[in-house]
């Protein structure tokens, strides 16, 4: 099998009439292609002597893809890169996932989100360094969190049955805690942790929802997923209508299963550690400070106190 220089001189000699316009400037594109180059090399004998004419087509579409790879509103196939196979002796276009859309779909695999703000879920925690490392009421939050994934890291590259705690998050509204876990969340799933982030007073309504439908397996199933993942994170705990119901018998059991097994547990909250315990004793049945001192006992154990603080940045917006 020719060169590639060497098969396209044949061509434009053996069709003159291609040799100017359109046709002439794509074939000198494809000879210059450094990829197409590479693959005629690598490939020259399982390639037919016809492999230019008939797969001529191919090659430009690889090219043209190629071109179009960061640009998803132009990609044939969004998220998917172009790249040249050989079948029955002729080059043809094949897709292969990007990077990115191979990082995309192992979130997906592993991180479950439920009533999580578009912004947290796409958060990045490389960019969340950048952005809080000058703000001093941030920065400790964002260390004690990289530091936590670090370990979470350590532990499943060493196989460790260590505990480690998560963190308890508080601070004022809108300080960027949800944003912070959010990215938190992304890197877990990114080192392939599972783990699940829920936003609880959605949690707790939707789960009401369920008690009218007969047969619906979907609040054990909830409640399982918060029970046994890897590390569990809930966000704006406080923020719901408190019941007993829903701070005994849903939050309760799942923090009772999380402290027994030692599983990574996250919180956020505009409470801190002792406002959440007042507000846990406050229900309609009237104060209970016992079940709401047992039930912070665990959330105690399950994480660490870590205030943050700064602008309102929803404000901002």
């Amino acid at each position: 099998m020719q060169d590639l220089g060497t098969v396209l001189k044949e061509f434009m000699k053996r069709y003159p009439a291609m040799t100017e316009g359109a046709t002439a400037q794509t074939l000198k594109r494809i000879q210059a292609d450094p990829d197409i180059q590479q693959f005629w090399t690598e490939h020259q004998s399982e390639l037919k002597q016809d492999a230019l004419v008939v797969s001529m087509m191919d090659l430009f579409e690889f090219m043209r893809e190629k071109s179009r790879e960061q640009d998803p509103k132009k990609a044939l196939y969004p998220g998917y890169r172009p790249t040249l196979v050989v079948e029955k002796g002729y080059p043809h276009v094949s897709y292969e996932p990007t990077k990115q859309l191979v990082k995309q779909m192992k979130q997906k695999q592993l991180l479950t989100a439920f009533a999580v703000p578009k912004s947290a879920l796409k958060a990045d925690l490389s960019e969340v360094v950048q952005d809080f490392v000058q703000d001093s009421g941030r920065a400790k939050a964002m260390n004690v969190v990289a530091d936590t994934l670090s370990h979470l890291i350590e532990k499943k590259q060493t196989k460790s049955d260590r505990f480690i705690p998560g963190v308890y998050l508080s601070g004022d509204f809108g300080v960027g805690k949800t944003f912070l876990m959010g990215a938190f969340a992304n890197s877990l799933a990114n080192n392939e942790i599972p783990v699940m982030m829920v936003h609880w007073a959605s949690v707790i309504e939707d789960l009401k929802a369920t008690f009218k439908k007969k047969n619906d397996e979907s609040l054990k199933t909830m409640v399982n997923q918060m029970k046994q993942v890897s590390v569990l994170i809930i966000d704006d705990i406080g923020a719901d209508t408190l019941t007993s119901w829903s701070r005994d018998a849903i939050l309760g059991v799942i923090l009772e299963y999380r402290m027994q097994h030692e599983l990574t547990t996250c919180f956020t909250s505009n409470f801190e550690m002792d406002g959440l315990q007042d507000y846990l004793a406050q229900t309609k049945d009237g104060v209970e400070q016992g079940k709401a001192a047992r039930l912070m006992q665990r959330v105690r154990f399950l994480s660490e106190p870590l205030q943050m603080s700064g602008e309102n940045r929803r404000l901002m917006r």
